[in-house]
């Protein structure tokens, strides 16, 4: 069965590594139907987690967040290598006992999802979403710098169309690497520290793609001053001729 649900994220569970502490995290469910449906919830290793709701209704065209916590604090080399299943069915009567509901299903009326979970290091979390945030700003100043100079003031070689576009998917596709280079748990001792040094060496070369492409704003933003400061010399300009030839003119007429 197929079409009932949608759930986000789609592959993996990521439990955010902080020492002492439990991990948690969030799976949504999306009901894709105009009808109630019921979800249950199953893992591998049941000890482990706790499911909140494991099992309950979502309404037609609605969605609903599940919380997963740890039912133990996490550790440096803890691994989280748990599948998750999320099985969803139509409700055909409310008011039924949602346990006994789903010892009788008939299988092929459910829908099945799997997804993993695994282990993701804080700190290389914040190093992520640092580098998101200020690629969302160098951005943001840049769609402000266009607005505020005419497209007949800059020439296209100046900045070309694409820079942008070409800045944001190469970041992007950096951070991809980034991210799938420290969620695979099967890395160990000193490729695990091979990994992380990798992750360091490419965060640092993003940080200088950054600083490159402000330098070019400072650049753009020069251009516009020299385009302003030759427009006003060329009126000026065009006022010292008008001057020469009413004096000339003047001098005909006078004679």
């Amino acid at each position: 069965m197929q079409g009932l649900i949608d759930i986000e994220p789609k592959q993996y569970l990521d439990f955010i590594l902080q020492e002492g502490k439990v991990g948690q995290t969030t799976l949504n469910i999306f009901n894709l139907t105009q009808t109630k449906l019921t979800f249950k919830i199953k893992t591998t290793n049941p000890n482990m987690f706790q499911v909140k709701p494991s099992i309950g209704i979502i309404s037609a065209n609605d969605q609903m967040s599940i919380v997963i916590s740890t039912s133990q604090p996490l550790k440096e080399d803890s691994k989280l290598e748990s599948k998750f299943q999320i099985n969803a069915c139509v409700l055909e009567q409310e008011g039924q006992d949602l346990t006994n509901f789903w010892r009788q299903q008939d299988a092929q009326l459910i829908q099945q999802v799997q997804l993993r979970s695994r282990v993701k290091p804080l700190e290389i979390q914040q190093e992520i979403i640092q580098q998101q945030q200020l690629q969302q700003n160098v951005v943001l100043e840049t769609n402000e710098n266009m607005t505020r100079i005419k497209p007949a003031e800059i020439n296209q070689e100046i900045i070309p169309q694409q820079l942008q576009q070409h800045m944001v998917l190469e970041t992007n596709q950096s951070m991809g690497q980034l991210y799938q280079s420290l969620i695979d748990n099967s890395t160990q001792g000193n490729e695990k520290d091979e990994e992380i040094q990798k992750c360091q060496e490419l965060v640092a070369q993003l940080s200088q793609d950054v600083s490159n492409y402000q330098l070019m704003l400072k650049s753009v933003k020069e251009q516009e001053v020299a385009i302003k400061h030759h427009g006003n010399k060329f009126e000026l300009k065009q006022v010292m001729i008008i001057a020469g030839i009413s004096l000339i003119l003047g001098f005909i007429f006078g004679k």
